[in-house]
């Protein structure tokens, strides 16, 4: 029988990290004769390669190759794509791993569609961000733009290996930087069917503790965002000048230029650095982005692009700081489990570090009423009010709420109906109310949700700001046997041993103090 899926590791210095990753491979649920796993070990100089080759020991799917090091992922997964015999390869780093049913869930969307490629859930690990969007919801036939596959430019996904080789697809070799977008972009514009799997943790995306992710090397600007160049030219290569192509630029401009230059994140450089930096991006910014793809940005950074092609680094600084410390104020009502359930009564407040309200004060405009953001920073270069304008965008604000898994950082979102507030003759602040609701067999994405404690989050997006926070002490907790238990900000300690309060709510019905018990139908699946 043929090998269905080949999965290519590059690894280096895997360190502690190799272990899951391994153990992951070899414990999928594919039949082993259906799949091999290669690594592609890049001159570790730790142990890896040692620990690759006991590995495969006995494992006649799984091979090692060593090379000398290259410098950068690139190579590695090259050779692994020449190497590979499946009808579909999948790229994994050797820092992260899959979910037992990862390859034979994705290889049956793959084969159901037709697939060119196959977008696996991913979960972020140690802090590591996921696009959110994505995986919302399952999709046979994706689209670029509609379905934001841009959000996720790694090669974390399932490809069919003739697409791959017929267009002549390859990573760039050595210390580059972007071999990624450079290997993802091309393929999405050149696949029939693209197809998103998200009900199920394909992949968990880990951010190592030892900052030893090849992405988390300090970066010359120069040489990066000459990198963000060579994509753009694939972009022109394929998509008219015009809307659509300044749609497909929105993304590098909001993500990789203008999301650089505020917040924690523009602050937390070096000077010299930021510096540096901040000169690369506005050249580009002014060589290859037309003024029109600002309007498509989202409010919070359109002030950034006014002051970018002002010139104005110093108050760019000075509205990092302001917004360092933007974050949800929640407040969480009423939260129960009954008749198998839940339900969470839950506010957000759009505030700063202070606890003052991001507030958007109301001005006339040529005859019409319109909310203007009113930054707390002491700016010296004045701002357009088109830059601040959010009259449209503050109606569109809202409130989710979602479950964090605590072990595994899995996401589900749960179904939020919301209230928002009204503005006065001041103006507005963002206060939104909402109710989530959700059964609890099928609240993960048809499913029931996993054993083990999840912690209750609030999510407020409001003008391009997105902003999240754990509700103190409420929490679900799954027992193996199907049982859960809501656990209140009042009673988290109690929640975390026995105690004659929960004794006595598993056996009087209906007893309803701090601690509800509920038993979960088990899923079907």
């Amino acid at each position: 029988m043929s090998v269905k899926v080949s999965v290519v590791v590059p690894a280096y210095n895997g360190g502690i990290y190799i272990d899951a990753c391994v153990r992951s491979l070899l414990d999928q649920t594919m039949n082993a004769a259906d799949y091999e796993v290669i690594f592609v070990d890049d001159g570790s100089t730790d142990g890896t390669g040692r620990k690759l080759d006991e590995a495969a020991v006995g494992h006649e799917h799984v091979r090692v190759v060593h090379i000398d090091n290259t410098g950068g992922p690139g190579a590695p997964r090259n050779i692994g794509l020449e190497l590979a015999q499946g009808e579909y390869v999948y790229f994994l780093d050797c820092d992260d791993w899959l979910g037992p049913e990862a390859l034979e869930r994705m290889y049956a969307m793959a084969v159901r569609n037709g697939s060119d490629i196959v977008v696996g859930r991913l979960v972020g690990q140690g802090g590591r961000g996921v696009p959110r969007f994505l995986f919302r919801k399952s999709q046979d036939r994706a689209d670029i733009l509609k379905h934001h596959l841009l959000s996720l430019l790694t090669p974390h996904k399932l490809f069919r290996t003739e697409f791959v080789r017929e267009h002549g697809l390859r990573f760039p070799e050595g210390p580059v930087r972007l071999e990624d977008h450079r290997f993802c972009v091309p393929a999405y514009f050149k696949a029939e069917v693209i197809s998103v799997l998200a009900d199920y943790p394909c992949c968990y995306w880990v951010k190592r503790a030892d900052e030893g992710n090849y992405s988390s090397n300090r970066f010359d600007p120069a040489h990066y965002y000459g990198a963000v160049r060579e994509v753009l030219d694939v972009v022109d290569a394929h998509v008219e000048p015009g809307p659509t192509r300044d749609r497909f630029y929105l993304h590098w401009l909001r993500g990789k230029m203008l999301g650089r230059m505020g917040g924690r994140a523009f602050l937390s450089y070096e000077p010299e650095h930021r510096r540096a930096m901040y000169d690369v991006v506005r050249e580009l910014t002014l060589d290859r982005f037309d003024p029109a793809v600002d309007a498509l940005l989202p409010r919070n950074l359109r002030p950034r692009a006014a002051l970018l092609r002002a010139g104005a680094f110093e108050d760019l600084i000075r509205l990092a700081e302001v917004e360092k410390g933007l974050t949800v104020r929640p407040n969480l009502n009423t939260m129960e489990l009954r008749d198998g359930t839940i339900t969470f009564d839950v506010e957000g407040e759009l505030v700063y570090r202070s606890g003052a309200h991001v507030s958007f004060r109301k001005e006339r405009i040529e005859g019409a009423d319109r909310l203007l953001w009113d930054p707390p920073a002491m700016l010296t270069t004045p701002l357009p009010s088109e830059a601040l304008d959010a009259t449209g965008e503050l109606g569109k604000s809202n409130l989710e709420v979602f479950l964090r898994h605590k072990a595994t950082g899995l996401e589900v979102f749960l179904p939020t109906k919301v209230e928002r507030g009204e503005a006065t003759d001041e103006g507005m602040i963002v206060a939104l109310s909402g109710r989530a609701s959700a059964r609890a067999e099928t609240v993960s994405q048809g499913e029931a949700l996993a054993a083990g404690r999840w912690d209750v989050r609030v999510r407020l997006s409001a003008c391009g700001w997105g902003v999240d926070r754990r509700i103190k002490g409420a929490a679900v907790d799954v027992h193996e046997d199907g049982r859960v238990l809501l656990v209140t900000p009042g009673d988290e300690a109690d929640a975390r041993k026995p105690s004659m309060l929960r004794q006595a709510a598993k056996q009087v019905p209906g007893l309803r103090r701090t601690v509800r018990w509920a038993r979960a139908a088990k899923s079907s699946a």
